[in-house]
């Protein structure tokens, strides 16, 4: 079981704005950001962070991406929605993937430093 997951990016202070939008539908907050490290989550548990990388170097790595679990379809539209709103490049609009299970749901899309985001559920 994973714990928690960390992101580089060149774009420190936009990211932590973007992912305050699109983490809030699936009920993830802001919880600290002390300018070197931005982490999201709630109180009992953080679990998403954020840390500067200067700008030219490598933040993303082919092939890849960050999965994150939303609670229902409505919560996946939303986080989607958020981040398109705030500048992100859409890969795939929330819809079903019979082609990976008969109940996901999900959307993808890349942040703004190129990260590869899926936002999914399983519940109908």
């Amino acid at each position: 079981m994973i714990d928690h997951m960390s992101l580089g990016t060149t774009r420190y202070a936009d990211s932590v704005a973007f992912y305050s939008r699109v983490l809030a539908p699936l009920g993830l907050q802001l919880m600290r950001d002390t300018g070197s490290e931005a982490a999201f989550g709630t109180e009992a548990k953080w679990c998403f962070f954020l840390y500067p990388v200067p700008e030219g170097e490598p933040v993303t790595a082919r092939g890849t991406h960050v999965a994150i679990a939303a609670p229902d379809r409505a919560a996946v539209a939303a986080a989607h929605e958020a981040a398109m709103a705030a500048a992100a490049r859409d890969i795939f609009t929330p819809r079903t993937r019979p082609d990976i299970s008969e109940s996901y749901f999900g959307a993808m899309f890349h942040d703004l430093d190129g990260h590869r985001i899926e936002v999914k559920t399983r519940e109908a």
